[in-house]
C-alpha cells in the first residue's frame, strides 16, 4: 500500500496521496461517530441508520465513480430522458437518440480511453485517469448547445428514475457541469433510499437491525449511490415489507382503514412495473389477519386484496407489456437478436413456457444446475464480491463476504430487544414467499435471456436477492431461541457492534478498491 502511495510523490498525480489520507479520515470518523451513536446516544435507531447509511453511501459515491455500477450508464440516460420531459424540452431527436447537453457529450464519450473510434463511457473501466479527471473538473460547465448519446435506457417505469432526474435537473439549471450533474444526480438517488430505509426501520416492527445490517452490504451501498434502478426497488422493497409486518403484528385495538390500503396500493403501483418479479412480495399480505380491519369481515379483506392486485396488474400491463410477453415466451418461436464478432445479426433460441410444460421437471433440473455451478457466486454477488461493472480487481475478500453474512445472520436471530416475536406460521409463510420470489427470478431470466443449448440460468446477480433478502431473515428468529437469550445481558451490545463492524468491513472493501484503481495506468 504504501509503496504504491509513495510512487506518487514528486509527480501530477500526488492528489492521490491526499485523497487516500482524506478516505481514511472520513471512515474513521463515521466508525467512530456510528458506534458511539449505536452505544451511547439516545437517538432512535433509525435515525442512527439515515445517518450511517447517507454517509458511507457518499463514501463509495466517491471512491466508485460516476457510471462505474452495473449497467449505470443505462440508468442514467433514462434519468436524463425524464430530466427532459420535466424540464419541458425534447427528449429525443428524430432518430430516437436521447437529446443532452454538449457538456455531457464528455461523460458518454470519454475521451480518455485515447481512442477516437470508440464510444467509452467514463467509469466504464476504473483506472487512475478517471480519477484525474474528477480532480482537474470544474464546478460550471463551460460548453454549451446540444448533442445526442447513442445509448438507450431501460424500458421501466419513469417513476424509478424521478429523484436522479430530480437532480440532472437542478444541475442543468445552475449549469453545473457534467461531473457535477453525474454526482448530484447519484446525491438524490442515495437520499431516497436513505428516507425509504430510516422509514422502514422506524416503521418495522420486527427486524430493525436486519434491514440496517443488509443496507451496509458493499453492493447495496454502491447501489444506492448510483443511478441505478435497483436503488429505487430495493428501497421499496424494504418500507413495503416493513409496512405489511407492521400490519401483521398490530394490537388487537389498533385496526387497518382506507389509508392504509391506500398506501399498500400506492407501493404497488410504484414498485410492480419497475421490476416486475419483486411484486410477489405483496402476497405478505396475507399475514394480515380479518381482525386487523376497522369492520372486520372477508368481504372487505378480499376487496383490499383484489383492489391492490389490481393496481399492480394495471400497472404492470400499462408500462411493460411487451416485457410480460417477453417473459411469457409461450410460443416457443421467440429468439433473441445478438451481434456476431463481424457485425452480422444472429438469432439465439431461448427457451421457451411450452418447453417447461412439454417436461414438467426440467425447469427444477436446470434450477438445480444453477445452484450447484453459481450458488457461491450467488452468495458473494449479494454481499458485492465484485463491484462496479462486475471489475474482477475491485473484490471483496472471501473472509469480507463471511463477515457480512456473518452480521446479518447474528442482527436476524439476536438483534431483538424490545421486538415481538412472530408467530411460527407467519415465519414459515415469510420463507415460502422467499422461496417463490427466488423460483420467479430464476424462471423469469431462463425464459427471457438463456439460450436453449445452455442448461443452468444465465443473467442472474446477487443484488437482484437484495429487496427481499430481509424477508428471509427475519424469519430466522424463534420464541423458542429468544426465550432461551432473554436473560443473556452481552447479546444486544454484541448485535450493535456486528453494525459498526460492518462499516470498519466496508472500510477494507472501500481501501482495497482505492489502491486498485489508482494502481491501473488506464
Amino acid at each position: 500500500m504504501l509503496q504504491i502511495l509513495n510512487s506518487f510523490r514528486g509527480t501530477g498525480d500526488q492528489f492521490l496521496i491526499q485523497w487516500f489520507l482524506l478516505l481514511i479520515m472520513a471512515l474513521a470518523v463515521v466508525f467512530l461517530a456510528v458506534t458511539f451513536l449505536l452505544l451511547k446516544s439516545k437517538l432512535r435507531l433509525h435515525q442512527i441508520y439515515f445517518t450511517a447509511v447517507l454517509w458511507m453511501g457518499i463514501i463509495f459515491m466517491a471512491v466508485l465513480p460516476p457510471l462505474s455500477a452495473p449497467d449505470e450508464v443505462l440508468h442514467f440516460v433514462g434519468a436524463y430522458e425524464l430530466s427532459n420531459k420535466m424540464m419541458l424540452k425534447t427528449a429525443r431527436d428524430d432518430d430516437g437518440n436521447i437529446i443532452i447537453r454538449k457538456e455531457d457529450e464528455y461523460i458518454v464519450n470519454w475521451p480518455g480511453d485515447n481512442d477516437l473510434n470508440k464510444a467509452t463511457v467514463l467509469g466504464q473501466i476504473l483506472s487512475r485517469p478517471v480519477y484525474k479527471e474528477l480532480h482537474e473538473s470544474g464546478i460550471f460547465a463551460v460548453e454549451e448547445g446540444e448533442s445526442i448519446t447513442l445509448q438507450q435506457p431501460v424500458a421501466t417505469t419513469p417513476l424509478s428514475y424521478f429523484m436522479p432526474a430530480l437532480g440532472i435537473s437542478l444541475a442543468r439549471i445552475l449549469n453545473l457541469s457534467a461531473f457535477s450533474l453525474l454526482y448530484l444526480g447519484r446525491f438524490m438517488n442515495l437520499l431516497m433510499f436513505c428516507v425509504l430505509g430510516a422509514a422502514a426501520v422506524r416503521r418495522t416492527p420486527v427486524g430493525k437491525k436486519v434491514f440496517f445490517a443488509v443496507s451496509l452490504f458493499p453492493m447495496t451501498l454502491e447501489l444506492m449511490g448510483s443511478y441505478s434502478y435497483d436503488s429505487f426497488i430495493i428501497a421499496l422493497g424494504f418500507y413495503l415489507t416493513a409496512v405489511i409486518l407492521s400490519h401483521a403484528v398490530k394490537g388487537e385495538g389498533e385496526k387497518i382503514d382506507w389509508r392504509d390500503v391506500l398506501e399498500m396500493g400506492i407501493l404497488a403501483v410504484l414498485l410492480s412495473p419497475c421490476k416486475m418479479i419483486y411484486s410477489t412480495l405483496f402476497a405478505l399480505c396475507l399475514m394480515i389477519p380479518v381482525a386487523r380491519w376497522r369492520k372486520p369481515s372477508a368481504v372487505r379483506w378480499g376487496a383490499s386484496v383484489f383492489i391492490i392486485g389490481m393496481l399492480m396488474a394495471g400497472s404492470i400491463v400499462f408500462v411493460n407489456l411487451r416485457e410480460v410477453l417477453r417473459y411469457v415466451n409461450a410460443s416457443g418461436v421467440t429468439q433473441a437478436p445478438e451481434l456476431t464478432s463481424s457485425g452480422e445479426i444472429n438469432t439465439v433460441k431461448l427457451h421457451d413456457m411450452q418447453e417447461l410444460l412439454r417436461d414438467k421437471t426440467l425447469v427444477f433440473r436446470i434450477i438445480r444446475n444453477t445452484f450447484q455451478i453459481l450458488g457461491i457466486q450467488y452468495l458473494g454477488t449479494t454481499v458485492g464480491m465484485w463491484l462496479g461493472a462486475f471489475d474482477r480487481g475491485l473484490s471483496t475478500g472471501t473472509p469480507l463476504l463471511w463477515g457480512f453474512w456473518g452480521a446479518a445472520f447474528f442482527t436476524a436471530l439476536f438483534g431483538r430487544k424490545g421486538e415481538p416475536v412472530l408467530k411460527l406460521w407467519k415465519r414459515c409463510f415469510m420463507v415460502l414467499i422467499a422461496i417463490l420470489l427466488t423460483f420467479i427470478l430464476l424462471v423469469s431470466m431462463l425464459l427471457s435471456y438463456t439460450p436453449a443449448d445452455t442448461f443452468y440460468i444465465l443473467g442472474v446477480q446477487g443484488r437482484y436477492f437484495l429487496p427481499y433478502l430481509p424477508v428471509l431473515l427475519i424469519a430466522f428468529h424463534s420464541g423458542m431461541l429468544d426465550r432461551k437469550i432473554r436473560d443473556i445481558r452481552w447479546i444486544e451490545p454484541v448485535t450493535v457492534l456486528m453494525i459498526s463492524a460492518e462499516i470498519l468491513m466496508d472500510a477494507a472493501v472501500l481501501t482495497c478498491c482505492y489502491l486498485t484503481v489508482v494502481s491501473r495506468a488506464g
